[in-house]
């Protein structure tokens, strides 16, 4: 949906002016003469975003911009004004205005700002929209790809999910192996079966085989009842075998005999059960490595890596850390109950730019934090780790060793306002500091 403006000044032929900008820049415009008129349309319209000159017949800018706040305390104010003060612009900024422009009316800095608004209303649209998608599939996004690697994987995973074949996925740990699991499932005859995960580093050798093979009831000690395994319960459809590499050559040697014959033998038991699973494996290291080092069968080896499949690490993927990180932060936001976040321009660098050792993992554990800390409607720098906010070691001070204090701060401020193309709210939260302070620090 087109946004609307609210544009509330009193001098018709400037109204008209930034009427045009803002229809240029794709707002939709109503035009308000009067502090009355503008109160009256906030309260009947509820449009998406306000421009208003400070001073105004009726009511000013500050009181429409403290109505704006009590009826939508989200929606952007912007302040026109030929008479900025300190204490006003100080006022203005306490009470959440956006941005202030200053008369005579400039052109390019309303339609710049203008233009930072819409895409902001841009970004919170396709951030209600993976909301949703969050709601339909937990797992859709992650596998969202611009980077050549992962399209890579998801063809070959598109291609394999009709076959019965078994798919042996490697990648480091955290890079969404599971996630790929459950979209060859799902993509393929055997969607509508069930689907089981089993991490088979994450439990003891014994429990492992009992847990995938089933037992039968007084075949060891605890043994009340028979059980069956995850291997019978996933009849029909699909089970996930998680660091494969991690099992005994023990559990291997049975694994082979399943593949082998497609039956279960429980422990304690001489019947077989005939079962029709489709099996899906993940290592988190080199398998060929386990089989030189005698860690793992050769023959289990050729029959699970049939097709194998390399899941890239998020350092080889950083074309997708935008949309996936906009994904986690509107997934984990649903499930703290608030708003999604938007990500501050240099909080998104630095994420960019940043190595992700525990890949996917780590990323989202960052942001949930980061969902925490935030204060306001975008996550900034401050909200990140210390290690994403030291800038990582390169070239020596640009503004050179014999550079002042006050030279260095002025410099740094300028190249975090380019940077956030000139908004001064959104710089003073990457700053760490209050709009007021950057506002003294700017004059």
């Amino acid at each position: 949906m087109t946004p609307t403006l609210l544009i509330a000044e009193d001098d018709a032929d400037l109204a008209k002016l930034a009427a045009r900008v803002a229809t240029e820049v794709g707002f939709e415009v109503v035009i308000r003469h009067d502090g009355e008129a503008a109160r009256l349309a906030l309260e009947a319209d509820m449009p998406d975003a306000m421009l208003s000159d400070l001073r105004l017949p009726g009511c000013d800018g500050l009181e429409l911009l403290k109505t704006s706040k009590a009826l939508d305390p989200q929606r952007p104010v912007l302040l026109m004004t030929g008479y900025a003060t300190p204490m006003n612009a100080i006022e203005a900024f306490r009470l959440g205005v956006s941005d202030i422009l200053l008369k005579p009316f400039d052109l390019e800095a309303a339609r710049a700002a203008l233009l930072r608004l819409k895409t902001a209303f841009e970004q919170k649209a396709r951030l209600l929209q993976l909301t949703e998608q969050v709601a339909r599939s937990q797992g859709a996004a992650w596998l969202a790809a611009q980077s050549a690697a992962m399209q890579a994987a998801l063809a070959l995973a598109g291609q394999v999910a009709a076959s019965p074949l078994p798919v042996l996925l490697e990648g480091e740990t955290g890079v969404g192996k599971g996630v790929l699991a459950r979209h060859i499932h799902a993509l393929s005859p055997r969607a509508a079966g069930p689907f089981f995960t089993l991490h088979c580093g994450a439990l003891p050798q014994t429990l492992l085989e009992s847990e995938l093979f089933g037992f039968e009831k007084g075949a060891f000690s605890g043994a009340n009842a028979r059980k069956p395994g995850l291997l019978e319960l996933a009849a029909g459809g699909t089970l996930f075998l998680d660091e494969i590499n991690s099992t005994s050559l023990d559990a291997q040697t049975r694994l082979l005999q399943f593949i082998q014959d497609k039956q279960v033998f429980r422990i304690g038991s001489v019947k077989p059960v005939k079962v029709d699973v489709r099996l899906i494996f993940a290592s988190n290291q080199p398998l060929k490595d386990a089989v030189r080092e005698g860690r793992f069968r050769e023959d289990l080896y050729y029959r699970i890596a049939v097709f194998p499949v390399q899941v890239p690490p998020l350092r080889e993927r950083r074309e997708d850390l935008a949309a996936l990180a906009e994904f986690l932060i509107a997934k984990h936001a649903a499930e703290m109950g608030r708003p999604p976040l938007s990500l501050a321009p240099e909080a998104l660098a630095r994420i960019q730019a940043y190595a992700w050792p525990g890949n996917v993992r780590e990323l989202e554990n960052t942001l949930q934090r980061a969902l925490v800390l935030a204060q306001g409607e975008c996550i900034g720098m401050a909200d990140l780790p210390q290690e994403l906010r030291d800038p990582p070691a390169g070239p020596s001070c640009p503004w050179g060793e014999s550079a002042t204090l006050a030279e260095v701060e002025s410099a740094w401020i300028k190249r975090v306002l380019e940077r956030c193309g000139g908004n001064r709210t959104q710089a003073a939260k990457i700053l760490g500091i209050d709009p007021t302070t950057l506002w003294r620090r700017l004059k």
